[in-house]
């Protein structure tokens, strides 16, 4: 069976990483898996939002496989998270939302791939962590950089140093989730979202997204730069018509992504 499940839903991706042997580990194989799939999935207009999960009981995803990198040298480890971290950078560009629905443990680089997402739901069983800190390193695929954006410096470092367990309520209460719901309903709750998702236009998402990623981090005439280059083609595309027309129609409008 493969190590990654691909489902569409009317226009909706499920993606389930399907390790639940090694609970759902980020294998050198199954990082280079998904990255394609994403790659796949942002060249597709049909497709207008992801979902990401875990197979099994146990974990939405332990993070690197460290039965695999207990065989590598050091070249060989920095290849692997190499391959995590820029699993993370295609799912922040992708056009489509990612939406990730997370039960167990969502660990190290798996937590990393969560933080990557845009929007993030917890099972009330789901736990975060960042274990490197107790493995002579600390998560080197990006989560340094997101995770003190999203909830501030101070409560990032204090999880990174004592990499202690986050439970599901507290995530919720700092902003790395956005929503707890029961175990049965992680991905039901996705499913709800992507498709409120699909009314909206898929070119306007794409441009906010990236307007949100990468403009809060600039200074203000810099972001207000950004923000035209994003925002101007959109004037002239036929969804932003089909939008106004559709507005004073009183009916759905009908997205092509042009």
């Amino acid at each position: 069976m493969s190590i990654l499940l691909q489902e569409e839903k009317d226009s909706i991706v499920v993606l389930t990483l399907n390790r639940p042997e090694a609970m759902n580990a980020l294998s050198s194989e199954l990082s280079v898996k998904l990255h394609a799939a994403i790659k796949d999935i942002g060249l597709r207009r049909d497709i207008r939002a992801v979902v990401i999960t875990g197979a099994g009981d146990r974990a939405f995803c332990a993070g690197a496989d460290l039965k695999e990198r207990r065989d590598l040298d050091a070249d060989e480890k920095w290849q692997q998270r190499s391959r995590i971290w820029e699993l993370g950078e295609a799912i922040w560009r992708l056009p489509q939302p990612v939406i990730a629905a997370i039960h167990g443990f969502c660990l190290g680089g798996g937590f990393e791939i969560a933080l990557y997402c845009d929007l993030r739901i917890a099972a009330d069983n789901a736990v975060f962590s960042f274990p490197e800190m107790t493995l002579g390193a600390y998560p080197g695929a990006g989560a340094a950089v997101v995770l003190p954006r999203l909830i501030g410096r101070g409560r990032a470092k204090e999880i990174f140093f004592t990499a202690r367990k986050v439970p599901a309520d507290e995530a919720l209460s700092l902003g790395i989730v956005e929503w707890v719901v029961p175990r049965d309903q992680i991905v039901s709750k996705a499913l709800e979202i992507a498709n409120k998702i699909k009314l909206s236009s898929p070119l306007g998402i794409a441009g906010v997204k990236q307007m949100v990623n990468f403009g809060s981090d600039l200074t203000f005439e810099e972001a207000n730069a950004l923000n035209d280059k994003l925002r101007r083609p959109l004037e002239g595309t036929k969804d932003y018509l089909e939008g106004i027309t559709a507005f004073f129609e009183k009916r759905p409008a009908r997205y092509i992504g042009e």
